[in-house]
């Protein structure tokens, strides 16, 4: 885990729109902070580093600073938002502050209206104001194992702390019924095995195109370039939102969306939309608390290693391969065991993803079309 503190020597320094200033302590998990930081040192004395311990909670005190884990996604983004916000509610503290949500502040700050954000670094000064700090994945056991075994991380937040997570919705300013006759489809995800294969979207688009204009949402990662690059189907309508700000826009007008396990699914909940989800690796009772008008198409894959969804979030690497636990024929108590998780996110991330977006994993390999059309077609007539 990346927690550091640091202090410049002599100059400011301007990273990210951001200027940190010289004899003043700062903490961050920003690991590009701390690389540049270091590459600075290493031509000139910049500054003064230390890599930190991260120290338990000493669960007293009225003011709480949440720190949050370094590299999270746009979903979990919104279910410690919802936490937070259900924190405030309860008002169990006096002040509630949030630290190193990092591309994510938009969201904290904008979506939720939440103050006391600190998105890449807090003072040493600013830190001293909260008498409870909370490092989430070292205080709540349950979410260390989040990539491995993905569970309701508003729910675990809220279950620590003895208080109700809230139901927590948005309003539209306008009427989806001018986008009726549009499905928006959403097929990816940060993670290979949580992302539609081409031939699902080629489904959609087929049974769909002729009574309906469809979307196809992609972003600037690899594996939209992917996406993009091995797609047959001539009539897809390519969307790449610029920014989240974009982003929000566009779902809060969907008229009907088909989501995987990814951030616009968590924006569509929030935004009441209709829709299906796809399970993939996740278990749709995690996925849709509180979600009325999005149902799933389930994930029933059987093997002798897992059972969909079984809970992992990413492929990962181990003992020299890369795959999910029926590749590797093991289960998450082998990984639970294991006393160290470093190695298991150590491979080439561009490679891999082009491999396995082409062959995907078993699971998402058999995932049942002919299901995902049906219901599609069933909940676009129960909201004419």
């Amino acid at each position: 885990m990346a927690f550091f503190s640091f202090s410049l020597l002599k100059k400011a320094f301007d990273y990210n729109s951001i200027q940190i200033q010289p004899n003043q302590k700062y903490y961050s998990k920003d690991i590009a902070l701390c690389k540049a930081l270091n590459n600075r040192n290493k031509t000139i004395d910049f500054c003064h580093i230390k890599y930190e311990k991260r120290i338990s909670s000493n669960n007293t005190g009225r003011d709480i600073l949440f720190c949050l884990p370094p590299k999270f996604g746009l979903g979990d983004s919104i279910e410690y938002c919802v936490a937070i916000k259900s924190l405030i509610k309860s008002k169990k503290f006096n002040k509630v502050g949030v630290a190193f949500c990092d591309t994510h502040s938009y969201i904290f700050k904008n979506l939720f209206l939440l103050s006391n954000v600190y998105p890449l670094i807090i003072s040493e000064e600013e830190i001293k104001k909260y008498d409870n700090v909370f490092h989430i994945t070292l205080e709540i056991k349950s979410l260390k194992f989040q990539k491995y075994k993905r569970s309701d991380i508003a729910e675990e937040i809220c279950k620590h702390f003895g208080i109700t997570c809230i139901d927590f919705k948005l309003n539209q300013s306008f009427k989806t019924s001018n986008y009726r006759k549009t499905i928006s489809v959403f097929p990816l995800s940060t993670s290979t095995i949580r992302t539609l294969p081409f031939k699902v979207i080629n489904e959609i688009i087929k049974n769909f195109e002729n009574d309906y204009k469809i979307k196809i949402f992609i972003d600037d990662s690899h594996i939209s370039k992917n996406f993009q690059a091995y797609n047959t189907n001539n009539n897809i309508m390519f969307k790449k939102p610029k920014n989240v700000e974009e982003l929000i826009l566009e779902i809060s007008k969907t008229y009907f969306g088909v989501f995987v396990d990814s951030g616009p699914l968590h924006l569509a909940k929030i935004f009441n939309k209709n829709g299906v989800l796809i399970e993939t690796s996740v278990d749709t009772k995690i996925l849709l608390r509180n979600a009325k008008n999005i149902f799933s198409v389930k994930n029933l894959y059987k093997s002798n290693y897992c059972n969909g969804p079984c809970g992992l979030v990413d492929i990962f690497a181990f003992e020299n391969n890369i795959g999910c636990y029926e590749t590797h024929k093991i289960d998450f108590a082998k990984i639970k065991s294991l006393k160290s998780y470093k190695n298991l996110q150590r491979w080439n991330k561009k490679e891999n993803n082009s491999h396995f977006i082409l062959n995907p994993v078993e699971c998402i390999k058999k995932i049942d079309i002919k299901n995902i059309i049906e219901l599609i077609k069933v909940k676009l007539k129960e909201i004419k």
